[in-house]
């Protein structure tokens, strides 16, 4: 075998492993710049294609997560948490959003407990 045939092979070998038939079918993709992404799976998922742009179209109407305690705002702020929502009504403030409202109070602080925070965040 003379050298242009050894070199020839890995070569071919090369060009077989870098084509994009194989790259489409890794999990892992170079991007711009030499950044790496790891896909984990590229199965296809058990929705439709019209199925997923009603759900895009519902997330834009309404940005909230789906435990409805995140909006997204985009930007530089991305996910905000979503404050509790008053309205007066009928005499008086209710709650008009739907986050839960069974939130225990906090149990008082124990002499030590104290102590601790007062060595931890001294005032001044």
């Amino acid at each position: 075998m003379n050298v242009k045939q050894a070199l020839a092979f890995p070569a071919l070998c090369a060009g077989l492993l870098l084509s994009g038939q194989v790259l489409a079918e890794s999990v892992i993709h170079v991007g711009p710049g030499g950044s790496v992404k790891f896909y984990p799976a590229h199965d296809a998922g058990g929705k439709s294609a019209q199925q997923v742009q009603q759900e895009l179209e519902a997330f834009k109407r309404n940005p909230v997560s789906a435990d409805g305690v995140y909006r997204y705002v985009g930007g530089d702020q991305g996910w905000v948490i979503v404050p509790h929502e008053y309205a007066y009504r009928d005499g008086k403030w209710q709650h008009v959003d739907k986050l839960p409202h069974n939130t225990p109070a906090p149990r008082p602080m124990t002499p030590e407990e104290r102590k601790q925070r007062d060595a931890m965040y001294p005032p001044g």
